[in-house]
């Protein structure tokens, strides 16, 4: 299957630039009306859906910003600069508090659903559990024997999974800060990882190039194999019956999930840096993702009648 600029079945919505740095990671909010970028170039961006418009510029880092997400809620944007978590508040004036203990570069955020955690995963090999209520740690989680890259918790906000550069994927209990489950088979760093909408299924993506597909109960679905570079983000559509992939290859794949087939190439160059530059949206088959090296967000509207 031959990559495509626009593929049958994405209609492009908007184009964003205002970076001329690398962007690294993208955020919906859980209402879908708002998508967070962040970026080399030191800033935030909070973005409208609808109109494409930036509304709002977050600033006061003392490096690269490395990650961002928006709680479930809606309430904070928590993003990741040197070894430091800013937290915004969304509402009203751009006002942060800064959460710190990590001796490295983090360069993994999430938040337990219910609002109670943040939650983030740094090159120092440790993953910190933040009470968001308190401003204080709770937790601290060790185990892995590798920088952490990527984080992501169970609908029901008791379980956390993380990849690391040894390889490994984690489940850890949140409540007690155990490892409860340990999940091997990647040759490579796993760069990101996805939970699917029934929160039993999740992906996760390698330096290996190779997708796998899990149950969290330990068994392995299938390995995703297409891509010939290191598969920098995974994410699932919000109807559950499509994964999208991006690698350093230069593409984003679109899988379905019933049957793990692959459905479409986008042709997206990627930059030298492996973030996870990809992300459906909440509730409408739209996905977000890079291009131009990583310096433009371009948001799609995908037809899943083209497919299913």
């Amino acid at each position: 299957m031959k990559a495509q600029a626009c593929p049958p079945g994405f209609t492009l919505r908007h184009k964003l630039k205002a970076n001329n740095r690398a962007i690294t990671r993208l955020a919906w909010s859980p209402d879908g009306k708002r998508l967070a970028s962040a970026a080399y170039d030191q800033s935030v961006r909070i973005w409208d859906a609808e109109s494409g418009e930036q509304i709002r510029e977050l600033y006061g880092y003392s490096g690269s910003v490395f990650t961002v997400i928006i709680t479930a809620d809606g309430r904070f944007a928590i993003s990741a600069s040197k070894n430091a978590l800013k937290v915004w508040e969304m509402s009203g004036e751009a006002r942060s508090h800064t959460l710190r203990g990590h001796s490295d570069y983090i360069y993994a955020v999430a938040a337990t659903p219910d609002g109670r955690f943040a939650i983030s995963g740094a090159y120092d090999e440790t993953i910190r559990v933040w009470n968001l209520s308190t401003d204080t740690e709770e937790k601290l989680l060790t185990g892995h024997k590798g920088r952490i890259g990527c984080l992501a918790v169970t609908p029901d906000s008791q379980h956390l999974l993380s990849g690391a550069a040894d390889s490994d994927v984690k489940l850890w209990s949140i409540e007690t800060g155990q490892t409860m489950k340990t999940f091997r088979g990647h040759r490579g760093e796993v760069l990101d990882l996805a939970l699917a909408p029934d929160g039993q299924t999740f992906a996760s993506a390698s330096h290996d190039s190779d997708v796998r597909l899990w149950q969290l109960d330990g068994q392995l679905i299938t390995v995703l194999t297409l891509h010939k570079k290191p598969v920098t983000a995974v994410s699932f559509s919000a109807s559950g019956k499509l994964l999208a992939s991006k690698s350093a290859d230069g593409t984003v794949r679109l899988w379905r999930t019933d049957t793990w087939d692959p459905l479409a190439i986008l042709d997206e160059p990627h930059s030298k840096f492996a973030f996870s530059g990809l992300a459906f949206h909440p509730g409408l088959p739209t996905l977000a993702t890079l291009g131009e090296k990583d310096k433009i967000i371009r948001v799609w509207d995908l037809d899943e009648m083209q497919w299913f």
